[in-house]
């Protein structure tokens, strides 16, 4: 993954840079980014360990929102079906 500031971030999505510094603000807080300090520029990183550990921890949501969506999805083809 490469390092990029927060211009080309901003590039990337439909919203303004100030927004973007915000959330790697928040990011960089919960040591999800990581900075480093180029001359005058700042260059955000994704800390892919923090990003593992995260995914880690909503694998045992995923599973069970798969199996309420999945639930879901059955009542409204029967509902549909009834109509």
């Amino acid at each position: 993954m490469q390092a990029m500031t927060p211009n080309t971030i901003a590039g990337h999505f439909d919203t303004t840079r100030q927004a973007v510094s915000k959330h790697l603000r928040i990011l960089t807080e919960c040591e999800l980014v990581r900075q480093e300090h180029r001359g005058r520029e700042i260059y955000y990183q994704l800390e892919i360990d923090k990003m593992k550990e995260i995914d880690k921890w909503l694998e045992q949501f995923r599973k069970v929102w798969e199996n309420r969506f999945q639930q879901l999805d059955q009542l409204l083809s029967t509902i549909k079906k009834q109509k």
